[in-house]
Parts: C-alpha cells; sequence; structure tokens
C-alpha cells in the first residue's frame, strides 16, 4: 500500500514522518537516555526504602506508618515503571501518538492499547505523589510533634494532600465521559473530554505549592531549639534543604508540561522530569534516621520540655 501522504491523507511534512519515523540512531539514542535516567531515579528510591526498612528493623526500632506509606509509594512507581515497559514494547511510536492533535490520523490498535496503558500511569501517578507526600506528613507527626501549633499544621498539610490527592485522581480518571474517549483519541476531543493540559499545569502547581508547605514545616520547630549550636542547627536544616531539589523537579515538570495551543500536556518534554520529581521525593524520606542522629542528644531535653513535651518519645521510637 502507498504511504498516506501518497493517497493525499497525510501531508509530506506531516509529523507522523518528521517524528514518529525519526533515524533509528537517534531515535534509539533519545530512548535509551530516558530509560536510563528513569531507571536510575526509581533503583535509587528502591534502594532508600529498602535502607529504610533494613535500618528499622536492625536497630528493632519497629515500623512505622510512615514507612509503610512511603512502601506503598514505591510500588506505585514499580507498576508505573512496568506498565511503561509494557505500553512501549507494544507501540515503540506511543509517546508519539499520545500528543497528536490531528483529527484525521485513524488509529492502530498497537496505539488503543498505548493509550490505555498510558491512562492507567497518569492515573498511578497521582498516587505515588500523594502516597508519597501523606508518608513525609506521617514522618513529621512521628519526629516533630512537638506542640499544639504544629499539630495543627499537621492536620492542614493532611487535609490538603488528601485533596489534591483525590481530586486529581478523580478528575483524571473522568478526563473523558464516556471513558472509552480517553484512549479512542488523543486530542482530548471537547465534546467529550476537558482541556488536560491546563488540568496538568494546574494540578502540577498545587503540587508545587503543597511540597513547599511541606518542606518548610519543620523549619519553625528547628529554630525554636534554641539551646542547639547554629552548626548543628545548619546540618538540620541542610537535611531538608535537600527538598528544595524536588520542588525546582515539579516547577520544571510543569513548565515543560504545557504546551501551548493544545488540549494535552507534551508527555515527551515531562516524562523524565516527572519521573526525577516522584523518585526524589521518595528519597528524601530516608533523611528522618539522619535527622535524629543530630538532635537525639538528652541536652535538647528542656529545650522540649520548654515547647510542652516532658521526653521525647517521638525520637526514641
Amino acid at each position: 500500500m502507498a504511504p498516506l501522504y501518497a493517497q493525499n491523507l497525510l501531508p509530506r511534512d506531516h509529523p507522523i514522518y518528521t517524528q514518529a519515523f525519526q533515524p533509528r540512531g537517534q531515535k534509539e539514542s533519545t530512548e535509551n537516555a530516558t530509560l536510563a535516567v528513569s531507571g536510575l531515579i526509581i533503583a535509587l528510591a528502591v534502594v532508600a526504602t529498602g535502607l529504610r526498612f533494613y535500618t528499622r528493623i536492625f536497630t528493632r526500632s519497629g515500623l512505622k506508618a510512615d514507612d509503610w506509606t512511603i512502601f506503598a509509594a514505591v510500588l506505585f512507581t514499580l507498576a508505573t515503571a512496568v506498565v511503561t515497559l509494557i505500553a512501549n514494547s507494544i507501540n515503540p511510536n506511543g509517546l508519539w501518538v499520545s500528543e497528536n492533535t490531528d483529527t484525521s490520523y485513524v488509529y492502530t490498535d498497537h496505539d488503543v492499547k498505548y493509550l490505555k496503558l498510558a491512562f492507567v500511569t497518569s492515573i498511578l501517578y497521582f498516587s505515588i505523589a500523594g502516597a508519597t507526600k501523606f508518608g513525609i506528613l506521617l514522618m513529621y507527626n512521628r519526629i516533630f510533634n512537638v506542640s499544639d501549633a504544629f499539630r495543627f499544621q499537621l492536620y492542614l498539610a493532611f487535609s490538603l494532600v488528601v485533596g489534591w490527592w483525590i481530586g486529581c485522581t478523580v478528575a483524571a480518571f473522568t478526563n473523558c465521559i464516556p471513558l472509552k474517549w480517553s484512549w479512542m483519541n488523543s486530542f482530548a476531543d471537547q465534546r467529550y473530554c476537558f482541556d488536560y493540559n491546563l488540568f496538568w499545569m494546574a494540578s502540577g502547581a498545587c503540587e508545587v505549592a503543597l511540597d513547599v508547605l511541606i518542606l518548610a514545616m519543620p523549619v519553625s520547630v528547628v529554630v525554636r531549639m534554641q539551646q542547639m549550636s547554629w552548626t548543628r542547627r545548619m546540618q538540620v536544616l541542610g537535611i531538608f534543604g535537600l527538598g528544595a531539589f524536588t520542588i525546582v523537579t515539579g516547577i520544571v515538570k510543569v513548565v515543560l508540561g504545557y504546551k501551548q495551543n493544545s488540549r494535552v500536556p507534551s508527555y515527551s518534554n515531562t516524562e523524565v522530569w516527572t519521573t526525577i520529581h516522584a523518585g526524589m521525593s521518595i528519597r528524601i524520606t530516608f533523611h528522618d534516621e539522619a535527622f535524629k542522629r543530630v538532635v537525639n542528644t538528652k541536652r535538647h531535653q528542656r529545650q522540649y520540655e520548654f515547647l510542652g513535651k516532658e521526653t521525647l518519645p517521638h525520637f526514641e521510637r
């Protein structure tokens, strides 16, 4: 059969020829780089979580709610990676298909299968991010819960995270009504689908705001430890300062993901940054043990009595 442009169905310079069928070497190089970066970040998250569990068991401190929540986030991450690999094996050109805006393009069976699996990964992402943020807050509750004011901040943050998690998951799941239009096309037909490009940008911006709030919460507690030397105080703040990188990746993900004059985001631009953002968020939780090694000394007990705690149960369990 003659190519589509020879049948006057598509122009010769259509993206399906200029992007989907680019030189094999260039295409494989890009795909390999993406897989390498994503694989490395996921591996770091898995190793960090494994070390976290090993430390808990080896020191006989016991596994807490935040440990299991982060473990769930890692499982969601691995599930997303497996689904993505299966989708790419089914249709190597699937990423282009997911960004296609040509209403005359006829989707093949492989295209539809890819889009179904991509739909699953879009749902899983919010579970990864939501579980990770929830786990960090549970860790804060275990370590920093030293005053009524901080507990109020925790409850507020918990509410915002749960609201964002549920709201974004439901919105992503109901992107198109009927649901089948989520994989029958990828140009977000406005008759059945809302503008997913704007949704991805808005949900990402809200996520960045949540990250800033969560990572700033322990700062007030550390600053109030007046008996702690500035050197040690900066060490503590430096541990959580690593989370600033997560905020940066979240901003990059939002900026690169937004695609002007389109109803779908640029998945090719944001794929790696989304993986880095999720993986580094999980990696941050490993620093709870490092923080306790810095501040878990008896000479800070008087300061905690001033804050309303007679002992340091949160640091000892």
